[in-house]
């Protein structure tokens, strides 16, 4: 499970790399990581969360730990009214 975690968070923060014009190499840049750490990382979800928190940041985002509530989840992801 937690191997299913972490390459979805490191999809999430490859798109939102994307999304600002930035590939993977500058992505790390930006992060202060080793080029070679998250092509490691996609293949055997094995990072450090200081590491994922760095990747995060480079690219505007945060990691958070989050109550497991499907009612704030729907708030957080503007679908509490929708159903």
């Amino acid at each position: 499970m937690a191997e299913a975690v972490t390459h979805v968070l490191l999809a999430e923060i490859i798109a939102a790399g994307k999304s600002q014009g930035l590939d993977q190499k500058k992505i790390v840049a930006r992060a202060g990581v080793g080029a070679s750490t998250l092509s490691k990382a996609k293949a055997n979800a094995d990072l450090r969360v200081s590491t994922l928190a760095r990747l995060a940041n480079a690219v505007g985002l945060r990691v958070s730990l989050a109550p497991n509530d499907p009612t704030l989840t729907s708030l957080l992801n503007r679908q509490l009214f929708n159903e």
